[in-house]
């Protein structure tokens, strides 16, 4: 019983960090528009994504090529980092 155990706390230990791992991405684009009233940031690539609270993105602008990392849920790509290309 407790080797039963064992093997399934193992068993979602792996599947919970393999759906972790899913949700990080990154990408390399350009910055088409940024609504900081609106709170996001629209790339290249077509996606727009979630600006946090605590993101100062006032050097930022539209033309820029970027690294972009974030985090992605169900509802939206959050910014979880922002490094500028040259």
């Amino acid at each position: 019983m407790k080797r039963m155990l064992q093997m399934t706390l193992a068993a979602i230990m792996l599947s919970l960090a393999g759906t972790a791992a899913a949700l990080a991405g990154e990408v390399e684009a350009t910055i088409v528009e940024i609504r900081p009233d609106a709170s996001v940031m629209i790339l290249s690539d077509g996606q727009t994504y979630a600006i946090p609270v605590d993101f100062f993105v006032d050097d930022l602008k539209p033309g820029m090529r970027v690294l972009v990392f974030y985090d992605e849920s169900t509802s939206n790509r959050m910014l979880t980092d922002v490094q500028v290309l040259d």
